[in-house]
């Protein structure tokens, strides 16, 4: 991997501090439900710290974010990641990668990314697909992917990064184990040429070492 584009885990610890402070927390999760915004996110994180998540979680596309936007993963925990699509009326996938990508094609809407994920996270990964309802498209990549049920209503394609899409109202499980690639990763929605990245669709996943 290119030591250039890799940066260290940030280890996930919890202060006193965190706890005597947990009424102040729910109003936080209160507002973030009700407005989803990512200064309310980051606040929340600044003041909590971000625990470890393993076993079953949700990650939620909306218009034009991710709830949440910030996951602590371990390497070797055992994950079950249900993605859902929470939009009315637009199209979300789910990409991981590093560095960000490349924004060098200029356009009519101005420069937009022309590559996505220079390192794809998914390359190489063992990953059980479950669960399909309103998948858009599938494309796997090099990551090794097995299927639950037939394979028709995962729409497999081809081409670009590792990335479910889904329709309005859709989901998909993902079943995985945290692979040895401790650092930052970035998470994103390139749907409609990169626009959905740039209006604010990303998010990152800091993944850590015992």
């Amino acid at each position: 991997m290119d030591q250039e584009n890799t940066q260290e885990p940030v280890e996930a610890t919890w202060s006193r501090r965190q706890f005597i402070t947990g009424l102040t927390g729910l109003g936080i999760a209160g507002a973030v439900t009700l407005f989803g915004k990512t200064p309310i996110v980051t606040a929340a994180r600044d003041i909590f710290g971000s625990p470890v998540s393993s076993g079953l979680i949700h990650v939620y596309a909306l218009d034009f974010y991710y709830w949440p936007n910030y996951m602590t993963w371990r390497v070797g925990d055992r994950m079950e990641v249900v993605f859902h699509n929470q939009s009315r009326t637009h199209w979300h996938e789910w990409t991981i990668g590093r560095p960000h990508p490349n924004l060098e094609s200029f356009q009519g809407f101005g420069v937009l990314n022309r590559d996505g994920w220079v390192h794809d996270f998914w390359d190489g990964v063992p990953v059980t697909l479950s669960h399909p309802i309103g998948v858009d498209n599938f494309v796997p990549h090099k990551a090794i992917v097995t299927y639950v049920g037939p394979k028709g209503p995962y729409q497999i394609a081809s081409g670009g990064d590792f990335s479910p899409t889904l329709m309005p109202g859709g989901s998909i499980t993902l079943s995985f184990t945290v692979p040895n690639k401790p650092g930052i990763w970035h998470f994103g929605c390139f749907v409609q040429q990169f626009i959905h990245w740039r209006t604010g669709m990303r998010g990152t996943i800091n993944i850590v070492r015992d």
